[in-house]
């Protein structure tokens, strides 16, 4: 993780941190010190960001906050004396840490010869951008469009959830990858494309929706729960749920606590009762990644929507009771979801993925890989399809994948032999599913169809992990 230091004044700054805020990121930390009452007042609770108030050119007070390695400063202030005097500050802290300036004024000669130093001249971008608006003047890329975000390129790095995906698998709902930059060469993005690393993409659409598009690009193998959060969130009723199912649902917490790289784990408990369960969560007091949130004044589930938010959520764990009874609340949370199985976590074999080619498994294949990786377990593939349709792109991603996370996966075309009547007998698997709304219907005619999504209540005895669509 990068730590990364703002010192922050004026309107500028805090229009500057209120877009980190939208762009959430586990790869980042963000010190922020200001004496600034306005960017205090805006302060996230996201766990991201760490405040200091206090006078940044305060040499002493300063170099106690930057005691450890930080990768980058930027300098957002309007005074140019207290601007200069921070970076000189900095430099004496560090001579070849990065510093990011933000210029008002004339550059004075210091800075020029200043080898690790990045100026963002102000009066340069918006001179450059009232240009764009002459006619008869070239546009610059960044004055395209409406300049609010709408057309961005983005490389695709090494480990990027992104590579090895085709065209076709990639849910483009509010925005469009318009144009593929190769080796100095043009791509038409065609459904057969398939991206690869160092591929940059030209997407355009709305810029809220590029903002998460561009996270998830930027996604690194190994970082689940993110990029849905940073956390993992299980609620308990201590009333409506028994004793047994409580230990449950504690003990395979701790396992997945202790092998995914969530950043903590939250057990929300309402209508808390006396016994070895309360002790046990009791017992997690002292610890720094275990967060317990005792409610005695709830008496349901109505806080599950907003600590989702508050407690930056990316992973929810419940049984299989809870899940069916408050399964369109959790569909609704747009966050993976897991329903565990009868026996416990730790002592789960496999990791299944069942398709009939009516879903593109491509769309949640990152969040398998990722979340099978972190816990050491194989994947196996049934592609279950009557029309015996052609596999070779499916299996192309998947083998690509398989160098990327170091994680075998078999895939099995199991043409016209439906796999869950050979499967139904099963306790010790994880099945992977996409969470999508033919989950949440309770349709009586299920048992019927052809789409084998609606038949996953014959492995409910299994742990289950409902991934949300386009993840």
């Amino acid at each position: 993780m990068k730590e990364i230091l703002i010192i922050a004044d004026g309107a500028l700054a805090q229009s500057f941190i209120s877009r980190l805020y939208t762009a959430r990121s586990n790869l980042q930390h963000y010190t922020i010190v200001t004496q600034d009452t306005k960017i205090l007042e805006t302060k996230n609770t996201s766990e991201s960001f760490s405040f200091y108030e206090f006078d940044p050119t305060s040499y002493s007070k300063l170099k106690a906050v930057v005691d450890g390695y930080f990768s980058q400063f930027i300098v957002i202030m309007h005074d140019k004396d207290e601007a200069l005097a921070v970076y000189e500050n900095l430099r004496k802290i560090s001579t070849k840490t990065e510093i990011v300036l933000l210029v008002l004024w004339d550059i004075p000669q210091i800075l020029s010869d200043d080898k690790h130093l990045e100026l963002v001249d102000t009066r340069s971008i918006i001179s450059s951008h009232f240009v764009g608006h002459l006619p008869d003047m070239p546009a610059m890329a960044d004055n395209i469009g409406l300049g609010e975000g709408e057309i961005m390129e983005v490389k695709v790095p090494v480990g990027s959830a992104y590579m090895y995906r085709h065209i076709n698998s990639i849910q483009q709902k509010k925005w469009r990858i318009a144009l593929i930059y190769r080796s100095n060469e043009i791509i038409i993005p065609k459904p057969g494309v398939m991206i690869r690393p160092n591929d940059s993409l030209i997407i355009v659409g709305d810029p809220i929706v590029l903002q998460s598009v561009f996270r998830s690009i930027k996604r690194e193998p190994g970082q689940f729960p993110s990029p849905f959060g940073s956390n993992i969130y299980i609620f308990i009723d201590m009333r409506q749920m028994s004793e047994k199912r409580v230990k449950k649902l504690i003990d395979d917490g701790l396992f997945l606590n202790s092998h995914l790289k969530n950043k903590r784990l939250f057990f929300v408990v309402i209508n808390p009762t006396f016994g070895q369960n309360l002790n046990t969560l009791k017992s997690f007091r002292d610890d720094k990644k275990i967060n317990v949130v005792f409610d005695y004044f709830s008496y349901n589930n109505a806080r599950i929507r907003s600590d989702i938010h508050s407690m930056d959520i990316g992973f929810i764990v419940c049984d299989k009771e809870y899940f069916f009874k408050f399964k369109e609340l959790f569909y609704q949370l747009k966050r993976p979801v897991l329903k565990t199985a009868d026996i416990a976590f730790k002592d789960i074999k496999q990791g299944i993925i069942l398709s009939d080619g009516k879903e593109n498994i491509e769309n949640q294949s990152a969040v398998i890989m990722d979340f099978s990786a972190q816990l050491d377990m194989d994947i196996k593939l049934y592609y279950f399809d009557g029309k015996n349709s052609d596999t070779s792109t499916l299996a192309e991603h998947f083998e690509s994948l398989n160098n990327l996370f170091e994680k075998s996966i078999s895939i099995e075309n199991s043409k016209d032999k439906n796999p869950i009547l050979r499967l139904s007998n099963r306790q010790d698997m994880l099945q992977f599913i996409a969470f999508s709304d033919d989950i949440v219907k309770n349709d009586k005619f299920a048992f019927l169809s052809t789409n084998i999504t609606k038949h996953y209540k014959k492995l409910s005895k299994n742990a289950q992990l409902f991934v949300p669509m386009g993840s």
